[in-house]
């Protein structure tokens, strides 16, 4: 794939509005409807593919058994940030913690606490509470997450984290959303909307397969949930 930088997002989206030489859309104003896009491509594609973008955090807890969301992200202000989207697994390296809601579990962290699965996690807020949650506790969770965005980029001429021949869905959908303005150009945006939904379709599809192997339904709990028969 040819580099691709955020100065090219930027002209290339003037250019397909026709408005290389307007004044009514700022490169500023630009550069924040294309982080905007590329933030909702991302979680599109980590909704498709969620093992898309993979990573191992290695965290300990507070001794109230918290984990502050902040803290599965990486890179914070730099063009290689690794930015949390969702939690795929928590795990001490020996036993998996499953998920429940803080509603199944609403005295957790103030009562004694003997569940039928000692290790459990919710999230709250900002945070993720782990429990038991008496005591500090080293945790291993793998999470997906989204790259640096475009607007948050250190320069113009920074490249940026994107499927392969597919930049052109974030320029076509920001220029819809930006030929919005004023609504003066709701066909145009259209148009590029069009677009936009055509190629994201494609790359979903390529992303969602990347072996040979069918795809093939399968239910959403574990088998040794199930006593043996």
């Amino acid at each position: 794939m040819a580099t691709v930088t955020k100065a090219d997002l930027i002209e290339q989206t003037r250019e397909y509005m026709d408005a290389v030489s307007s004044s009514r859309w700022s490169d500023s104003l630009i550069s924040t409807v294309l982080g905007s896009v590329f933030d909702a491509e991302w979680s599109n594609i980590l909704n498709a593919a969620p093992f898309y973008k993979f990573a191992k955090r290695e965290i300990t807890t507070a001794s109230d058994g918290t984990v502050p969301l902040s803290s599965l992200s990486t890179g914070s202000g730099g063009d290689t940030e690794q930015n949390f989207y969702r939690i795929l697994s928590v795990s001490d390296g020996n036993v998996l913690y499953e998920e429940t809601d803080f509603s199944d579990v609403p005295l957790a962290t103030t009562t004694n606490y003997l569940p039928s699965y000692p290790r459990l996690f919710y999230v709250a807020g900002d945070n993720v509470q782990v429990l038991p949650s008496d005591s500090a506790v080293d945790l291993i969770v793998y999470v997906n997450w989204k790259p640096t965005t475009i607007n948050d980029l250190s320069s113009d001429l920074a490249t940026f984290d994107f499927p392969d021949n597919a930049h052109l869905i974030l320029v076509w959908e920001a220029a819809a959303q930006l030929l919005l303005k004023g609504g003066a150009e709701t066909a145009a945006a259209g148009d590029m909307r069009s677009l936009a939904r055509l190629e994201r379709v494609s790359m979903l599809d390529d992303i969602r397969r990347r072996t040979i192997n069918a795809t093939r339904m399968a239910y959403p709990d574990l088998k040794y949930e199930w006593a043996g028969g």
